[in-house]
């Protein structure tokens, strides 16, 4: 299964990034505008077992997703699976550890691209590419709003 990873260091404690990226609308502010990405339903905070109903735009497709908060560890650890959506599977991890930096942020996207027409353009080369974008623009604004750098490890 395809999957692409990403760290970035954040220039705070691991509990007050890990409380911001609890928030759903948090993460609306952390996505490029053109994914013109919309939070539809959901908690105001993530907990284990939350439901998230988001619409995106992308491939020239407005694309519906559920997510679930999978797996849960209070400032160390959030994992979401896609439970419907696009792609055959996602599943996005994120770990947050102290490092004398304030924290690491290590995410980790594991995905299965989708079946049938749409998988003839949207294959792992495309989504990979799409991630990178997202990436990149998500570490500019947690350097804008905690100062820290993209890529350490």
């Amino acid at each position: 299964m395809p999957q692409l990873d990403n760290a970035i260091l954040v220039a705070c404690p691991p509990a007050e990034v890990f409380a911001f990226f609890l928030v759903p609308a948090n993460l609306l502010a952390l996505a490029p505008p053109d994914l013109h990405l919309q939070l539809v339903e959901g908690p105001e905070r993530l907990e284990l077992g939350a439901r998230l109903t988001w619409k995106a735009r992308r491939w020239g497709l407005t694309q519906r997703l559920v997510t679930e908060v999978a797996a849960f560890v209070p400032d160390t650890l959030l994992v979401e699976e896609q439970r419907q959506g696009p792609l055959r599977k996602w599943v996005h991890t994120r770990r947050f550890e102290s490092v004398p930096e304030g924290t690491r942020l290590s995410e980790r996207v594991e995905f299965e691209p989708p079946g049938g027409l749409l998988g003839l353009t949207v294959t792992a080369r495309a989504i990979e590419r799409e991630l990178d974008a997202v990436f990149a623009h998500r570490a500019a604004k947690l350097r804008e709003r905690y100062g820290g750098q993209r890529g350490a490890v």
